[in-house]
């Protein structure tokens, strides 16, 4: 008898590389004239935390929160007894100077790229049966040693799979 592992390593990792190939580094505003605080900003995407290198946009493909329940009875506990439903959580978190409002639009343009790599394919490349975007806050405020704005998100990706 075969017993399923979890799907979450194979999602994580797909996640992690379509990010990778599809978010872009600071983009010019929609009108043309200028960017969002820094056409030179580099962008850093990552598994869990940054190491030293840490430039100003980072995305971070981090925690996998799991829970797992029954999905249907058959007596030998194999594929598809269990269903598994977690998140896994990217966190974005980019540095501006001291325009708030460029660093919310910036934060805000590596979330709704984010959210288009799920949404271009909801199984995460056949990693879960689907996948989608939960709830979550955008925030700026001053840096820690105030030198300028910090824009933040965590979003959790919800999947469901059968093993």
């Amino acid at each position: 008898m075969s017993i399923p592992s979890s799907s979450a390593p194979a999602a994580r990792q797909w996640l992690f590389l379509a990010l990778v190939a599809a978010l872009l580094s600071d983009t010019p505003l929609v009108d043309g004239q200028g960017y969002y605080g820094d056409q030179n900003a580099s962008l850093l995407v990552c598994l869990d935390e940054p190491g030293t290198y840490q430039p100003a946009d980072i995305v971070s493909v981090g925690k996998v929160v799991r829970d797992i329940e029954s999905s249907s009875m058959v007596g030998s506990g194999g594929a598809g007894w269990l269903a598994e439903r977690y998140s896994i959580h990217v966190t974005i978190e980019i540095a501006r100077g001291d325009d708030a409002q460029s660093a919310f639009e910036r934060t805000f343009a590596l979330l709704d790229q984010t959210i288009a790599v799920v949404r271009a394919d909801p199984t995460l490349g056949g990693a879960v049966l689907w996948a989608r975007p939960q709830a979550h806050d955008v925030e700026v405020m001053w840096s820690s040693d105030h030198t300028g704005r910090v824009g933040q998100v965590e979003l959790p990706i919800s999947c469901y799979q059968r093993i």
